[in-house]
């Protein structure tokens, strides 16, 4: 599997402004821990349940291996009217590849019965193989980056600022695929994901809040560990600093109350919750 990581700096990357204030839940929807267990995984009938009651709208990136091994998850996310997209095909897998993304693409079409039109890559790890196959499968978007420190640590200029030193919200690459990056705090680039917002703490969110400012486009991620407590993470294949930061998120645990809550507070500064496939649709209109 090739692992060069994408060269931003050979690459035409153009930023844009998002022409409204959006915010979408996102979910990993993928077994617990990149293994096999899926405690937390069974649970996610209950988010359903909670963003159903709430009327907030979910873009779900789905694991390809998971439409053949847990149709019974995939079926409910459709009848929930989730916006339905593709993971990686397999987290057991170090990362992705022009291969595994093809079988992620026929295991989405043999269960959806259409192509997919967004993309999620293996812990936001965007490699040139990857990106060449994602543009030639026909993507209509992508969401892997995470401008910020940790996990995919894209920390290009590029997806910093414009040149006009006004802060992008979306971006468009080759002129061939829109980029809708994972949310972070303006300036410092810390995630705004739920599994961020737990390590930090409430205070040091709340600092954050008044300090630092979010992107008019934000796009929130979460997994169902993040969500419900498992106890499963020391059997976990993951090396042991993210197994220690796992188990300190646990002590921290914020659930499907603090999710509602969230999208309460974004309501109140403006933000309209969506889809990433329906933001889609409103740019190319």
């Amino acid at each position: 599997m090739k692992t060069t990581m994408l060269d931003f700096s050979a690459h035409r990357i153009v930023g844009r402004r998002s022409p409204n204030k959006a915010a979408v839940f996102s979910i990993d929807v993928e077994p617990d821990y990149n293994g096999d267990r899926t405690e937390a995984l069974d649970r996610l009938p209950d988010l359903l349940a909670a963003v159903r009651e709430a009327e907030l709208p979910l873009t779900a990136f789905v694991v390809g291996r998971l439409f053949t091994n847990r149709p019974d998850l995939c079926a409910q996310l459709v009848e929930a009217g989730a916006d339905v997209q593709l993971h990686c095909h397999d987290h057991r897998d170090s990362g992705d590849s022009a291969e595994s993304l093809g079988r992620g693409i026929a295991a989405y079409r043999s269960f959806v019965g259409a192509p997919p039109l967004g993309y999620r890559a293996h812990t936001y790890r965007l490699t040139e193989e990857l990106l060449s196959a994602v543009v030639s499968e026909g993507f209509a978007w992508d969401s892997s980056i995470l401008p910020g420190f940790g996990l995919g640590n894209h920390r290009h200029r590029a997806f910093r600022r414009s040149g006009s030193l006004r802060r992008d919200d979306y971006f468009v690459i080759d002129d061939a695929l829109i980029e809708f990056p994972v949310a972070s705090w303006r300036t410092l680039g810390i995630p705004f994901t739920h599994s961020y917002r737990q390590l930090m703490g409430s205070f040091v969110e709340s600092l954050l809040d008044r300090a630092l400012s979010l992107p008019r486009l934000l796009v929130y991620d979460m997994h169902m560990v993040d969500l419900v407590p498992d106890g499963r993470v020391w059997q976990a294949p993951l090396p042991l600093w993210l197994k220690c930061g796992h188990a300190l998120v646990r002590r921290r645990r914020r659930g499907f109350d603090d999710l509602i809550g969230l999208a309460e507070r974004l309501r109140e500064l403006g933000y309209e919750w969506t889809t990433l496939s329906r933001y889609h649709e409103e740019l190319a209109v």
